[in-house]
């Protein structure tokens, strides 16, 4: 019972997470993730996190503490957490393409809502 309301309780984020599945065609892999051959992304959305082609564990981690901000947040997740977090990932590959990619990675981690999937996710 307590899994059903958990997710119902990230609803919004599930139903995102399996239109994702469906249209990337993606496959369950054994580390608990999705895995798809379509685009070079990774996005946690409710109960699925889902990569574009390489999975690795310092990623991994950083998408199962999205994964806690969603249990936290329900369906306020993509308000506070989804479209701020896509949205400055967007403005980091139209304005930063010229930075190190380190410069890149400390910038980007540095936003509120990426430093704590960090935290939450132990990495």
């Amino acid at each position: 019972m307590k899994e059903f309301l958990l997710y119902l309780w990230q609803l919004p984020q599930n139903i995102l997470g399996l239109i994702v599945i469906l249209f990337t065609q993606a496959k369950y892999c054994n580390k608990g993730c999705w895995v798809t051959t379509v685009g070079r992304f990774k996005v946690s959305l409710g109960k699925y996190i889902i990569f574009g082609q390489v999975v690795n564990d310092t990623s991994l981690k950083h998408e199962q503490g999205h994964q806690v901000q969603s249990k936290y947040l329900g369906p306020f997740y993509l308000i506070i957490i989804g479209i701020p977090s896509g949205l400055f990932n967007l403005i980091d590959g139209f304005f930063h393409n010229n930075w190190e990619v380190e410069k890149r990675l400390k910038w980007y981690y540095s936003l509120p809502w990426e430093h704590s999937a960090n935290k939450l996710g132990g990495r």
